[in-house]
């Protein structure tokens, strides 16, 4: 969607009740309505002790990640790629945008009282 677009849309909802807003929602097909929730949430930048604020967020969720140490013994993070033109990012990632053991490694470093942060590598912020 361009900016154009961006615009007609919100040229279309000004002015508009939240009631309103509500009733033209309910007639869009579901496709549509998840696009929407998707591009609503807002996506967190990696937790951990670094900011990465910068970067891009890529995974969707850190779901069964384990608590940062709030004073680790050394500060770590696990790279990963996301291959844009496949579903999920890759055969290896799982649909959060993860690979199958990443958060297991992140939790073995954790443990140990290490702080590791998931990053996501993009090669249009290889400088950053």
């Amino acid at each position: 969607m361009g900016s154009g677009a961006s615009t007609d849309v919100a040229n279309a909802i000004a002015g508009k009740t939240p009631e309103e807003i509500a009733a033209a929602l309910k007639e869009l097909p579901a496709s549509q309505l998840a696009m929407i929730k998707e591009a609503c949430v807002e996506k967190k930048p990696c937790p951990g002790p670094v900011d990465c604020s910068s970067i891009t967020v890529v995974a969707k969720d850190y779901k069964g990640m384990l608590d940062q140490p709030s004073a680790p013994k050394f500060k770590g993070a696990l790279a990963q790629i996301y291959v844009r033109s496949q579903p999920y990012g890759g055969s290896d990632k799982s649909n959060n945008g993860h690979r199958y053991d990443s958060i297991p490694i992140v939790n073995g470093m954790i443990n140990a009282g290490m702080s590791c942060q998931l990053i996501h590598y993009t090669h249009e912020e290889h400088d950053k």
